[in-house]
């Protein structure tokens, strides 16, 4: 009996055929087919489309049609008009970027990913490369299909004996235990779509209990369609949240057996790109899932992961003793343990499973290693706090910028870990012992204004973003002025927070002929006559300590002659408060920052004898909800003292308070840049 080929396109609604041939190369026998979207549905199993590569019928249950190019690649040229005509001015469409992730009974599962994209500019031909990373000892991923299809509709497979796998790169703080898996579709020229689709089979997931999943519909580049489908078994519930998705299309099909869930957004345009916008999964459309209730399950589990790597050995608890020596409180202990850990427990991540990647390997171990990632030297440092009587916890979080965490979604989450001490006469705060500079109780501005999950107390914690006075630079000069006009300076800086912590790591980086170097063209940046005298960095290695630059250099020119005044133009601060994230009129989305800020200066201006002040700035004091500025000059004998201070609170400037705080921007910018007027009382020179 004669037998041929049934494309899928042509499927009506309800089939009766013989056999259904996959992709992977199984076979399956059935009498019933029926199909719902892109869901072909057998009489005990379903498959999705790209899954199918054909359909088998007896000869004379359906006839063909003999083409010269398949239909459905007539379709996908037909759709490649009507896209380069709709989005010409973008360098790349993805026409389909559609996913599938299935929970299996066992707790096993299977993710899918189909992907094309037509290549309008050279910058997208980047999409003809595929790398993606993968761990041998969970999972494994199989190259199922990858094609370039020309604007002719001539289709170009890749030929398989091109996909590697290969171990990844190592880092200097970096050593995965996973490998690559890549390949390069040949002679992708503009104007080709490239279609690729994979498949990734977790067989020994970290968890089979947790299945939870965070999509984003569309990205960097127009989307044409983009599709996620979650299948979970009958006896499993599915939670979701969608966060800006009012056009996202929900459909679902519910049998005893399997709930399939499918969500789909159209026609997505990447967000216009703004300075310090919020990130990117916090503007595109995006789909929360998970099949957990709530977080109890996934507390007990981190936290029995935890507990038994903080034991207190014997080693461990001498340690801690001579660090904190003669120290009493809690304050003091806590400070001294942090430093430590800092400074001598390098940063490696060495990861494999679960239990070293989520939870840490035993604090004994990181403390003989002398090394470990995020997670290990949490470990360690909340062990060494329990050995000294302070209660502290390992904490998982999501640094910014992310989309953050989505506390009614259980879930993994999280790229870093750092400690939460829970001191007994004051509420909890966060410590990061990861930062090798940070001087506490300061911590990496990464970790600001995010949720951290502890898993010992069941407890889900906003991290405060710090005041600004614990993110504050403090600039002071004293400035000499001869007779003659020149200038002897004397600048001290010191500084908390995160700025401490990037000055500190900036200038330990540097050799001490490079120092010299820096120090000259810092002298040099307030006048090309600036002769450098001494310098210096106190504390620079002593984390427990403020650092201190201190530079004295001489100016010839700082003064402009007007007539018989003169006009003095205070350094640098003009260029401290130039707000360039500040460009556009008006904002779509908030300015995000990385942390709060607080700018201090401070000037005593010592004149000669015969020269005078004649005038100064009016003072100036701006309050408003998320800024305060104050300034103004006092005179005392031949002392001019100016101050100001500056103080962002907080992260984000909200955008509907945008214009307000780049008016008051501009305000402060257009003051300090206002000088001061002198004048010879011995009459003009």
């Amino acid at each position: 009996m004669k037998r041929f080929i049934f494309i899928l396109f042509l499927l009506p609604a309800l089939l009766f055929g013989q056999r259904v041939e996959l992709f992977n190369g199984d076979v399956i026998k059935t009498d019933e087919i029926s199909m719902k979207g892109d869901t072909i549905f057998l009489s005990d199993t379903l498959f999705f489309r790209d899954m199918v590569k054909s359909i088998i019928f007896s000869e004379g249950e359906l006839k063909t049609e003999k083409r010269g190019i398949p239909q459905d690649i007539l379709k996908i040229i037909k759709e490649r008009e009507g896209l380069i005509a709709k989005y010409r001015d973008f360098p790349g469409v993805v026409l389909l970027d559609k996913g599938t992730n299935r929970l299996h009974p066992d707790g096993t599962r299977t993710y899918r990913y189909h992907f094309r994209g037509l290549i309008l500019k050279d910058s997208k031909r980047h999409w003809a490369t595929f790398q993606r990373r993968f761990r041998p000892a969970m999972e494994k991923t199989t190259i199922k299909m990858a094609q370039v299809i020309k604007p002719d509709g001539k289709v170009i497979p890749l030929d398989m004996s091109m996909v590697k796998i290969t171990k990844p790169r190592r880092g200097k703080v970096f050593f995965g235990k996973g490998k690559v898996i890549s390949f390069a579709l040949p002679g992708v020229e503009v104007g080709d779509i490239v279609e690729y689709l994979y498949e990734k089979d977790i067989f020994n997931p970290w968890s089979k209990e947790i299945f939870a999943f965070n999509w984003f519909f569309g990205g960097s580049d127009p989307v044409s369609n983009s599709t996620i489908d979650i299948i979970i078994p009958g006896d499993k519930n599915l939670y979701f949240v969608l966060k800006n998705a009012e056009s996202v299309a929900i459909d679902s099909i519910i049998t005893d057996s399997i709930k399939t869930y499918s969500f789909k957004v159209e026609n997505t345009i990447p967000p216009i790109g703004e300075p310090l916008m919020p990130a990117a999964g916090k503007i595109l459309p995006s789909l929360y899932i998970s099949t957990l209730k709530d977080w109890d399950y996934i507390f007990k589990w981190y936290s029995d992961f935890q507990k038994k790597r903080m034991e207190v050995t014997q080693e461990i608890q001498g340690l801690a003793d001579s660090i904190v020596g003669d120290a009493e409180t809690e304050e003091e202990k806590t400070a001294s343990l942090y430093h430590w850990v800092q400074r001598n427990i390098r940063y490696i991540s060495i990861k494999g499973g679960a239990s070293s990647g989520v939870s840490g390997h035993k604090a004994s171990v990181t403390l003989e290693n002398g090394y470990g990632d995020c997670t290990d030297k949490a470990i360690l440092f909340s062990t060494l706090l329990k050995a000294v009587g302070v209660e502290a916890y390992p904490v998982y979080l999501h640094t910014h910028p992310s989309p953050g965490l989505l506390k009614e979604i259980p879930s993994f989450w999280g790229n870093h870990a750092i400690v939460e001490v829970f001191p007994q006469h004051r509420k909890p705060y966060i410590l990061d012992p990861v930062s090798e500079h940070s001087r506490y109780p300061s911590f990496a501005q990464m970790d600001h204004g995010v949720y951290a999950i502890c898993a010992q107390k069941s407890r889900i914690d906003l991290i405060e973003v710090p005041p600004p006075e614990r993110n504050k630079r403090n600039y002071q000069y004293e400035m000499v002025f001869s007779s003659d006009g020149d200038a002897t300076i004397k600048f001290q800086s010191n500084y908390t927070g995160s700025y401490e912590s990037g000055i500190r790591a900036y200038w330990e980086s540097l050799k001490p002929d490079e120092r010299k170097k820096q120090f000259q063209e810092m002298a040099k940046r307030t006048s090309p006559t600036a002769e450098l005298i001494d310098y210096s960095l106190e504390n620079l290695t002593d984390i427990s300590k403020p650092l201190r630059m201190k530079i004295i250099y001489k100016v010839s020119d700082l003064l402009e002659k007007a007539g018989d005044l003169y006009l003095l133009a205070l350094p640098e601060i003009i260029d401290r408060h130039k707000r360039r994230e500040l460009s556009l009129s008006k904002r779509k989305y908030d300015l995000v920052y990385d942390t709060s800020e607080e700018i201090v200066h401070t000037f005593h201006i010592i004149l000669p004898e015969d020269m005078i002040v004649e005038a100064t700035p009016e003072p100036i004091h701006i309050q408003k909800k998320f800024i305060e500025y104050r300034a103004g000059y006092e005179m005392k004998d031949n002392t001019l003292i100016f101050k100001d201070d500056w103080k962002r609170k907080g992260r984000i400037i909200p955008q509907e308070n945008y214009s307000e705080y780049k008016g008051i921007s501009l305000e402060v910018s257009r003051f300090v840049k206002k000088p001061i007027i002198f004048r010879k009382t011995g009459g003009a020179r």
